[in-house]
């Protein structure tokens, strides 16, 4: 008897439950998840803002666009984004689930997210955005084409970004009053954390035709320190224009060390 009395209440939970999660997720209203998504990700520097946002069937959640900014600055519009959601969260006010989306004509991310109450931890991988597309660049001055592919990873206060393109075109720039040769190279690879408003150049290196470079540094209280290590081939150390423009910077043949120091309005 007491093992049927069980197995009724265990079948009218199971019945129940999902009836609670499905009306669970009609009650909460959009504005409060798309409150809790931009209040999570906006700053005193940083302000996301979620446009076109509604909820659909089986706990589908749509918005149109995502546009970080910087001081009303475009960084970057992530479009069409869907995001399927775990039910069971919300029951404890989290939302956590898949995350798909466009970037330009051919850019996509995808990933997941869980949002808590203090925190958030996010793993999202982007694919095939050209970085003529993303208004982030032309903030720095970078121009041209290139195809971006790689990966954000978000662990609480600590967010970390690896990147990586191949078959660059892009222009050369002026950057803390000097001549960035970027031009010079095709493939670029890099890796930065980013823990509150420190952010760390781990890693950022750049290969061309008979040329490769380095480059690390920090960016702290908007204050960029950092240094680059050119390493050209004979085809360039040859090259009398390229001796006037970084003979100052040689260390050793074949080595040149270029330090950078200045503030960023970003």
């Amino acid at each position: 008897m007491w093992k049927i009395k069980n197995g009724k209440k265990i079948f009218i939970t199971l019945i129940l439950l999902p009836i609670i999660l499905w009306a669970f997720w009609f009650i909460i209203p959009e504005s409060f998840i798309q409150s809790k998504i931009e209040n999570f990700v906006s700053n005193d520097k940083l302000i996301l803002e979620v446009k076109g946002l509604k909820k659909g069937f089986f706990y589908l959640l749509v918005v149109d666009n995502l546009v970080l900014k910087n001081f009303q600055k475009e960084l970057i519009t992530v479009n069409n984004i869907k995001s399927h959601i775990n039910p069971f969260y919300l029951l404890i006010f989290q939302l956590k689930g898949s995350i798909d989306g466009g970037v330009g004509e051919s850019g996509s991310i995808s990933g997941h997210v869980n949002l808590t109450k203090k925190r958030i931890v996010s793993e999202i991988d982007f694919v095939g955005l050209n970085i003529s597309e993303i208004p982030l660049f032309k903030l720095f001055g970078i121009k041209g084409d290139g195809i971006l592919s790689g990966n954000i990873s978000i662990k609480e206060n600590t967010k970390y970004i690896r990147f990586y393109t191949e078959n660059a075109k892009l222009e050369p720039f002026s950057f803390s009053k000097f001549r960035v040769p970027i031009n010079f190279f095709q493939k670029i690879m890099g890796f930065v954390e980013i823990n509150r408003d420190i952010i760390n150049i781990v890693s950022f290196t750049l290969e061309g035709r008979d040329i490769y470079a380095r480059a690390r540094g920090i960016v702290k209280n908007n204050v960029l320190d950092a240094s680059i290590e050119l390493m050209p081939g004979e085809s360039y150390v040859e090259n009398p224009l390229f001796i006037y423009e970084f003979e100052r910077y040689k260390t050793s043949p074949g080595h040149y060390v270029i330090p950078i120091h200045t503030n960023l309005e970003f």
